[in-house]
């Protein structure tokens, strides 16, 4: 699997979000594969990292690197841009890097299917207020359904949703596997399709300090899987977790599988471009 590294970036001023992109794709011993825009925490994890994870992030990014590099995916040059960074390495396959571009213009090209009816529904019978908290069960809740009727005045196209996963042992990984192929069919309905999956690199020796400045112990608690999910809106999103589909599917994989989750929903930059020449 060709090695990637995602990056959750806080940036110094002056430095934007599209002039660090700019720089980096100036440098051709790198490929971004996603940068996009935080936007939203829709799951924030209970056990890794959970402060650093939900702080204010202005830049996600997956770089592939060429092997052997000798300088490191953001380059010692455009330090000085980076106030803060989480960093995850992470193992991809070639088949899935390699149709990446089409598939995803494809994606984005693709007109939205109707949505279902069943987050109208939903919300009918709940008097239009959401009828869970917010959880690591993945339902909706008051914070999601704010957020899902005020993204939309800014960004009513397509997000892309980041999941960090830490399996439980010793079955969580294979249950979420068979999540992944039950989630296929109920996500597809509503325009949702996984873009990436990739296994984390597990931690190294002693010898090897992360992207924290902390040292990487083997059997320490971390994250175990990545995946990058488009959906066609915010709300195409939201109306999957209403349905009874998705949600049979939920407990009877996904919740056992997990013992910690995170989940972002950002907005690619490309799409914002996109929208703006409109």
């Amino acid at each position: 699997m060709p090695p990637c590294t995602l990056h959750l970036l806080a940036l110094s001023p002056p430095w934007t979000p599209s002039s660090l992109i700019s720089s980096l794709r100036n440098d051709h011993n790198r490929q971004i594969i996603v940068a996009s825009r935080p936007r939203q925490t829709i799951i924030p994890p209970t056990i890794i990292d959970s402060t650093t994870l939900t702080s204010s992030w202005d830049l996600l990014l997956l770089i592939q690197s060429p092997p052997n590099a000798s300088e490191p995916p953001i380059p010692n040059a455009l330090q000085p841009a980076i106030q803060a960074e989480y960093r995850v390495n992470v193992g991809i396959p070639s088949r899935l890097l390699s149709a990446y571009d089409a598939n995803d213009a494809a994606l984005k090209r693709t007109p939205p299917p109707p949505l279902t009816g069943t987050l109208d529904a939903l919300l009918s019978n709940n008097n239009n207020s959401a009828p869970q908290p917010s959880s690591q069960n993945l339902e909706l809740s008051p914070d999601l359904l704010r957020f899902m009727d005020t993204l939309p005045k800014t960004h009513p196209g397509p997000v892309t949703m980041l999941n960090l996963l830490h399996f439980n042992h010793p079955n969580g990984k294979k249950s979420y596997a068979e999540y992944g192929r039950a989630f296929v069919p109920v996500a597809r309905k509503r325009g949702g399709t996984a873009k990436l999956v990739g296994n984390v690199v597990p931690p190294g020796d002693e010898s090897s300090v992360d992207s924290r400045g902390r040292l990487n112990r083997p059997g320490e608690e971390w994250w175990n899987e990545i995946s990058i999910v488009h959906y066609p809106s915010i709300r195409h999103f939201c109306d999957m977790l209403a349905g009874e589909d998705y949600q049979d599917v939920n407990a009877r994989y996904r919740l056992q599988a997990l013992k910690d989750t995170f989940l972002l929903c950002t907005t690619e930059f490309d799409v914002e471009e996109a929208a703006s020449k409109l």
